[in-house]
């Protein structure tokens, strides 16, 4: 079976619900081959969205994966520190806290603008607010952070 098969069945709920179709991996973890979904929606989805996106696309997969060993299906989130993969993620982000790996240095701080070329971010700087612009050719990892 083509993984990506999963997007086309879940293509009516992810309309219905406005839930977005954010990445799908077949990996094994302790032993078990688990087909991970993970869905998204804008300001956080819940799990009552999760798991009727479970069922619904569990009673359909069926005729799909005649031709795969035994595995666990996994509907859920992509977390609290997901991964912005490009520009519009980024920019549904703007006002968030997010943290940066480049070559040199980590940064965490909120997301306040995001250009063409570059972002910037409020970080705090012993005990100091400024604002830092780093290049999107610097950025080698961008993700959500939880505030501790």
């Amino acid at each position: 079976m083509d993984i990506n098969v999963c997007k086309e069945i879940l293509e009516p709920f992810l309309q219905e619900h406005d839930v977005i179709f954010y990445d799908v991996s077949l990996v094994k973890e302790f032993g078990y081959l688990i087909l991970r979904v993970l869905l998204d929606k804008k300001g956080g989805i819940d799990l009552e969205t999760l798991s009727l996106a479970n069922e619904y696309l569990s009673e359909r997969i069926d005729k799909y994966d005649s031709d795969m060993p035994e595995y666990m299906l996994e509907v859920s989130s992509p977390g609290a520190e997901k991964e912005l993969r490009n520009h519009d993620e980024m920019v549904d982000s703007l006002g968030m806290y997010v943290h940066v790996d480049t070559p040199n240095m980590v940064y965490e701080g909120t997301l306040e603008e995001v250009n063409s070329d570059s972002v910037v971010l409020r970080i705090n700087v012993k005990g100091r607010f400024k604002k830092q612009a780093i290049k999107n050719e610097e950025i080698k990892l961008i993700r959500l952070a939880v505030k501790i």
